[in-house]
Formats: structure tokens, C-alpha cells, sequence
């Protein structure tokens, strides 16, 4: 009598291995959604601990804005790259450089070292978040937030409930 592994049985072999490999993976890109989120809430936290670094340095935020003011349905005012005024590695801002122009006084950046999030968008600085509307709350409640766009990276004007923000000022 011979001894050994009949087709059926290894192809059961085979496609259990194939079912764990498959729960694998989708636990790794869970994990890995899990981390870039986590990732940009560290780099945002960094970010505001930059502008806090400036404005004890200059009496002044981003782009020469006054410390913790809220401006209530502006426009325009973002810091985030494509589609703003301003970058947030632009000199005018003031985290990785002083400004040239008009600069800061008692400026020692640079006070951040990334503007990218982990899904290759800048992140941005708003004085005229309405965090109830992106969040898909009824009313209005005007802050000024550190964010990133999220996992999905809608961009300026497409504000949503996928971002991540740090709120600075109420």
C-alpha cells in the first residue's frame, strides 16, 4: 500500500493556505490605514506645537494672522498649497523660514520639519473651519484647526468628515 497526499488533499491544503494569506492581508492594510491616520495625528500635533513655537517667538501665527482669532466665514484664508494664498513651507508662513519681506521678530525656526500628510497632501491651517458643517453637524462652530484632508484627500472647499484636524483656537 502506498503512502502519501491524495489531489483533494492538497488542493484543501493549498486553498486554506490561500484563506489565511487572504485574513492576513486584510489585516495588514487595516493596520496600515490604522498607522497613516495615527501618523497624521502626530505630524498636526507637531504643526501646532510649531505655530505655538512661533508665536512665543513673535507674538504672531502663520502668515502674520493674530493669535487666537477666529475669523468667522472669511475666505480665502487657508494655508494649505494648491488652491491658497499660502504654504505652509512658504516664508510668508513662517515655519521653515522667516520671512524675507516682512519678517518675524525673534524668529528661530524652523519650528516644523513636514507639510506633507501620509497620503501626499499638505496639511493646512484654517481660521474659518465651520467644524459642524464638514462634519455633517446641524449650526455653525467656527475654529481655527491644524488638519489633513484624510485617507480620502479632498482638497480645499471639500472639507468632510474624512479629515483629521487638531482644533487651535474656539
Amino acid at each position: 500500500m502506498k503512502k502519501g497526499f491524495t489531489l483533494i488533499e492538497i488542493l484543501i491544503v493549498i486553498a486554506i493556505i490561500g484563506i489565511l494569506a487572504t485574513i492576513v492581508l486584510v489585516s495588514l492594510n487595516g493596520a496600515r490605514k490604522k498607522a497613516n491616520i495615527v501618523k497624521a495625528q502626530v505630524e498636526i500635533r507637531q504643526i501646532y506645537n510649531g505655530i505655538s513655537m512661533l508665536n512665543l517667538d513673535s507674538d504672531e501665527w502663520l502668515a502674520h494672522k493674530e493669535p487666537e482669532e477666529v475669523e468667522p466665514g472669511a475666505s480665502g484664508n487657508e494655508i494649505c498649497g494648491d488652491g491658497c494664498a499660502y504654504s505652509l513651507g512658504d516664508d510668508e508662513v513662517g515655519l521653515l523660514n522667516n520671512d524675507s519681506s516682512d519678517p518675524y521678530d525673534n524668529w528661530d525656526g524652523p519650528y516644523i520639519n513636514t507639510i506633507i500628510d501620509p497620503w501626499g497632501n499638505e496639511y493646512f491651517f484654517d481660521t474659518d473651519y465651520n467644524y459642524n458643517q464638514h462634519m455633517g453637524l446641524p449650526g455653525d462652530k467656527w475654529v481655527v484647526v491644524v488638519g489633513s484632508y484624510g485617507p480620502d484627500g479632498a482638497g480645499l472647499n471639500e472639507y468632510n468628515a474624512d479629515d483629521i484636524i487638531y482644533i487651535v483656537a474656539e
